[in-house]
């Protein structure tokens, strides 16, 4: 009697904490040709049999939870027995780690940040940190939510305490932050060999749709380069946001409104730092992982 073991790759052990399902599906039923009409594929086992015959079944039908690829393995020389049906299902890590491989195989992913070309399928490995224009007007907000509990009715002419309690700054803050994380969508920062990533992502594709699952961990990410700004040039945090569509002697307004000095102490002493700088690309990721 012969036992197959199928060796386990340990690559393909991945916990993906961000998948982009919809890229996948398309990109995997390009690759394919499209998908043809989900069949319900099955391989079956008889017992008391010798011979060993391995089959694959189904390749073309590679779809989301679809019976793909399904592989069995059978004992030759038929005879009367009992017959056992499997079903093996895909799922979108799966499906992910199909994709992937396929473009491994061609040498189509490339892992040298330094040598990059708009378009690139690249993997990468870093420190993410969640977008600091929100963590710092995020970390105000709960600052002056805080020292207003402790003011009293006397009149204070600190400019700092009168800036804190100003109900027109609170709500330029809150329309900000709302402004940066719109539909869901939100950028996430990835430091890499010197170099800054920004990633466009989008909550629905998180583990558990929670973006927090991801900041300060070390993480590979997969995904398309779409901008490089390696000497010069620089990526704006409010791109999609509709402060990118304020006219420049507003813009100027808001961000001199953050150089007060009297928030040097929450924003730094050259006030809201609403862009990154090169050396800094863009990648739309496709998952990131463990």
């Amino acid at each position: 009697m012969v036992i197959l073991v199928e060796k386990i790759e340990k690559n393909k052990l991945t916990i993906p904490i961000y998948l982009n399902t919809k890229i996948v599906f398309d990109m995997l039923a390009t690759i394919e040709d499209g998908f043809a009409e989900v069949k319900n594929v099955q391989t079956s086992k008889s017992k008391n049999r010798e011979n060993d015959l391995e089959a694959n079944i189904g390749t073309n039908n590679l779809f989301a939870f679809l019976n793909v690829g399904i592989r069995g393995n059978h004992k030759g020389n038929s005879s009367n027995g009992e017959t056992v049906v499997e079903e093996r299902t895909h799922t979108p890590v799966s499906l992910f780690q199909k994709l992937k491989g396929q473009l491994d195989n061609e040498k189509l992913i490339n892992r040298d940040i330094t040598k990059l070309s708009i378009g690139d399928f690249v993997e990468v490995q870093g420190t993410l940190k969640n977008n600091p224009v929100i963590d710092m007007l995020s970390g105000l907000k709960e600052l002056m939510a805080l020292a207003n509990l402790f003011v009293d009715n006397k009149p204070n002419n600190n400019k700092k305490d009168k800036l804190m309690a100003n109900n027109k700054f609170n709500t330029q803050i809150d329309a900000l932050i709302k402004g940066l994380q719109a539909d869901g969508k939100k950028d996430i920062i990835c430091e890499a060999d010197g170099m800054s990533i920004v990633l466009p992502t989008d909550e629905n594709y998180f583990l558990n749709n929670n973006m927090s699952e991801v900041t300060d961990g070390n993480y590979k990410i997969l995904g398309k380069v779409i901008r490089i700004c390696m000497d010069d040039g620089e990526i704006s945090l409010l791109r999609n946001t509709v402060f990118s569509k304020l006219q420049l002697d507003k813009m100027r307004e808001f961000q001199e409104m953050f150089s007060n000095p009297s928030l040097s102490q929450f924003v730094g002493d050259g006030g809201i730092k609403t862009v990154i700088s090169k050396p800094v690309i863009m990648i739309i990721p496709i998952a990131i992982y463990i």
